[in-house]
């Protein structure tokens, strides 16, 4: 439900701007804000998980999540929602690293494939779905009954939980542990600076000095945190693990997954919107039928990892995301709502083959110990993926306000230049399962 709504809002920014008095860029931040705090709050699971009960843990974040569906569905002003938002947010980053954890210590190696499966068709049914519910309620009701609706079910799940969820501490008996605060927060300005950047782009223009020395100054922040990092005794997560070949090209592969899933989950509805002349509820059902597809094969692509190995369900998947993105860049300016609707099947199929088994894949590489680890990295990557993707391709479209024309056009050319980012970043994806399948077969041979 937490990743549900945090697209589901992506089909009322103009019905929010234009009852709150706020700009669509500004509106846009009620998802990338609750993106980036779900990041920061997933970065510091991997202690958290160490530190308390995984059932204490569930039962703080499915109370927080009810907070925060009750501040958004009252809120009278954007800062009120957005406030609710950000409630949800710390929800959402407690419980998406704690379902794949219960799957690593409750699950058999030998199928595990299969429940992350399960877990990966809800993480990425849920974006792709969210305009879907969101555009079907704007349309029928308001904007509220987004929150509204998964209230009661929210207490059900709290309840089920409570007498469901019963872990230990995954720490070992005497381990002393210690979380490095000054990191998360330099890890976090780290991470707000880059996606203030590119909002500043879509603000200022990419060739604005605006933009430039915000890059330039996060690029510090990022050079500086690696500095520190690799100096200090304590840690946030365990970034010596990408020092893993394969866990890095795997961590790159699941970055480009997340982007183009969230943030094409954003742009499709807008396209449908305003180049298609779609309702926002037609709008959201165009997505529904990939959404769907997707969610019922996810299960059965870890099914074929589990029996033969992750290269062939992951090479699947990444020629379909590129396949899509490709076709959606030389179709865009013959677009029909058809049309649409088919490349994005194939775009959530392609999702449904990598999404779950990238990361089974990254597990399968480190001793069971680091699995938590791997855990809390990839989640946090998917979150702060999403939030790029959504701000990047926002800002495209955006900047071209600033050179004035229609709408119509403004949306369309944007569009056309975001196909080519998620078509680049596609086939860096599927370089880089190559490169490992290549790894991989190099060591087979030495040994």
């Amino acid at each position: 439900m937490g990743i549900l709504v945090e697209t589901s809002l992506n089909v009322t920014m103009n019905t929010l701007s234009n009852q709150f008095g706020v700009s669509v860029g500004t509106v846009q931040w009620i998802t990338t804000a609750y993106l980036l705090l779900v990041t920061i709050m997933m970065a510091a699971m991997a202690f958290i998980m160490r530190r308390f009960k995984f059932r204490s843990i569930f039962i703080f974040s499915a109370a927080a999540f009810i907070v925060g569906s009750i501040v958004c569905a009252i809120a009278d002003s954007f800062w009120i929602l957005l406030i609710g938002r950000m409630i949800q947010a710390i929800a959402t980053g407690l419980a998406t690293p704690l379902m794949f954890q219960i799957i690593n210590v409750k699950i058999p190696r030998q199928h595990v494939g299969t429940y992350n499966g399960v877990a990966s068709m809800l993480t990425s049914l849920s974006p792709a779905l969210g305009p879907t519910y969101g555009g079907i309620l704007n349309t029928l009701m308001n904007w509220r009954w987004i929150f509204w609706v998964v209230l009661p079910l929210s207490v059900i799940v709290l309840i089920m939980g409570m007498i469901n969820i019963d872990i230990p501490v995954q720490h070992k008996r005497g381990e002393k542990l210690s979380f490095d605060s000054i990191g998360m927060v330099w890890l976090s300005l780290v991470l707000i600076g880059f996606v203030w950047t590119f909002n500043e782009a879509g603000l200022a223009g990419w060739t604005s000095a605006a933009f430039w020395i915000s890059l330039v100054i996060s690029i510090l922040l990022l050079l500086s945190y690696a500095w520190y990092n690799s100096k200090s005794s304590k840690e946030v997560l365990d970034f010596s693990l990408l020092k893993k070949k394969s866990v890095f090209l795997h961590l790159i592969n699941y970055f480009v997954l997340a982007f183009v899933n969230i943030g094409i989950s954003w742009l499709l509805p807008m396209v449908a919107e305003v180049n298609l002349h779609q309702t926002p509820m037609v709008a959201g059902l165009l997505v529904l039928p990939g959404a769907l597809i997707g969610a019922i094969i996810s299960p059965s692509t870890g099914a074929i990892m589990d029996k033969k190995g992750a290269f062939l369900p992951l090479m699947i998947g990444n020629i379909c995301l590129l396949a899509s993105v490709v076709l959606f860049f030389f179709l865009n300016d013959v677009m029909t709502s058809m049309i649409l609707l088919i490349l994005f099947v194939i775009l959530r199929v392609g999702v449904a083959f990598s999404f779950g088994n990238v990361m089974g894949a990254a597990s399968q590489q480190v001793v069971p110990e680091k699995r938590g680890d791997i855990n809390s990295l990839f989640n946090m990557m998917q979150q702060y993926a999403g939030a790029m993707g959504t701000v990047i391709l926002a800002s495209v479209i955006s900047s071209l306000e600033l050179h004035g024309g229609s709408t119509f056009s403004q949306v369309r050319q944007g569009s056309k230049i975001d196909y080519v980012i998620l078509s680049v970043l596609a086939l860096v994806a599927l370089i880089t399962v190559i490169i490992n399948k290549s790894t991989r077969n190099h060591m087979t041979k030495n040994n």
